[in-house]
């Protein structure tokens, strides 16, 4: 039922943007921009827009052939290689599309609606699991940066869903399940490698602490498999490019502590009082409440030891987060993993959470608006 609600809600906000933004064509979701496109090369049908466009352009580029690494190919240059890393939610689309190009622009679609569906069936687990009622599931769902992710063609919610899934898996002992969602979600957004380094060394630290006899297990296939598997891409992409797309992704999105924050919150202060600006510091201020009443919970929250240890971890990358993550009205899609893990802390915990998910669920409707009437 969790998953039906976030998937009906998913395909409702597509419909109405589709007809109010898109003007029924599907392929306006991928706003491929003039910077990076030429519109003579472009399959048929496929709009563009003045200036650099947006990301989904790569993600639309990838799913015509995932494994074409060619920096200019179907109409569209990428701008650096660090696209080529988050694979996983491009070659879905293609493998629903059949390998067709009519499709492709159908299928990112679809692929992120059946995922927000997945990721409100997963967090239903993950709540059951924690001791609460499925339906807060939906909650994990429900993060308002995910509307810019359907909107645009973009690759969070895939991600999400497999993380979800893998750590549930996790915790449930199916570590073949496990090691394969969580291989989806560090091949859809590289950050994800983070999260199962650290089941890695909770693993290590476990095995050192009781002195194992089998430093190898079955547990271990869950983060073996997807370390193994990202860095394989990796190396399949330095072959084919000459470039490692983690270091190209790693100069671009990270710096010096505080200060992309900084610079953010000092544009968007400055900026007063427009609404992109009342918008962006009434998000963060949103974010900031679940992240910290996450913080001020996790010493009694019953959330297995990597998934805290992880939500240290994303908030320190976010403190870290370059300039271009923090500048932006995109909904703060980029720190989706800072609502993710503040949210797995919280079910885990016997706080009474209603007036924060009201919180989000009315900052979720006045994005979904912004999406339809002004993007």
């Amino acid at each position: 039922m969790v998953a039906l609600a976030t998937g009906t809600g998913a395909l409702v906000f597509v419909i109405v943007r589709l007809v109010c933004v898109a003007h029924g064509n599907i392929a306006g979701f991928i706003t491929v921009g003039s910077a990076h496109s030429s519109a003579d090369l472009l399959p048929k049908g496929i709009p563009v827009v003045k200036g650099s466009g947006y990301d989904g352009q790569f993600y639309y580029r990838m799913a015509l052939d995932p494994v074409d690494l060619a920096r200019s190919a179907f109409g569209i240059r990428f701008d650096t290689t660090s696209r080529l890393e988050r694979v996983g939610y491009p070659a879905l689309a293609w493998l629903l599309a059949g390998g067709r190009s009519s499709l492709v622009p159908i299928t990112l679609v679809a692929t992120n609606v059946v995922g927000l569906a997945a990721l409100g069936f997963g967090g239903a687990l993950m709540a059951r699991d924690s001791g609460r009622h499925a339906a807060w599931g939906a909650v994990l769902a429900g993060y308002w940066g995910y509307l810019w992710s359907i909107s645009r063609d973009l690759t969070e919610i895939t991600a999400a869903a497999f993380l979800i899934f893998g750590l549930y898996a996790y915790r449930r002992h199916r570590w073949w399940l496990a090691g394969t969602c969580l291989l989806g979600a560090v091949l859809s957004k590289e950050t994800a490698a983070y999260i199962v380094a650290i089941i890695a060394a909770t693993r290590l630290y476990d095995w050192s602490a009781h002195r194992s006899r089998h430093p190898l297990e079955a547990t271990d296939v869950a983060w073996g498999l997807p370390l193994l598997g990202f860095a394989a891409w990796q190396l399949f992409v330095l072959h084919g490019t000459g470039s490692l797309p983690l270091r190209a992704s790693g100069n671009a999105n990270l710096g010096p502590p505080i200060l992309g924050f900084i610079d953010g919150f000092r544009h968007y202060v400055t900026a007063l009082p427009s609404v992109a600006s009342m918008l962006w510091l009434g998000e963060l201020a949103v974010l900031t409440a679940v992240a910290v009443t996450a913080g001020m919970s996790i010493r009694r929250s019953a959330a297995p030891i990597h998934e805290r240890v992880a939500w240290v971890a994303v908030v320190l990358v976010a403190i870290v987060a370059a300039p271009g993550i923090w500048l932006g009205d995109v909904g703060f899609r980029s720190l989706d993993d800072v609502y993710l893990f503040s949210w797995i802390v919280l079910l885990a915990t016997p706080k009474r959470l209603s007036p924060l998910c009201g919180l989000i669920g009315c900052t979720w409707l006045i994005v979904a608006v912004e999406l339809v009437l002004f993007r």
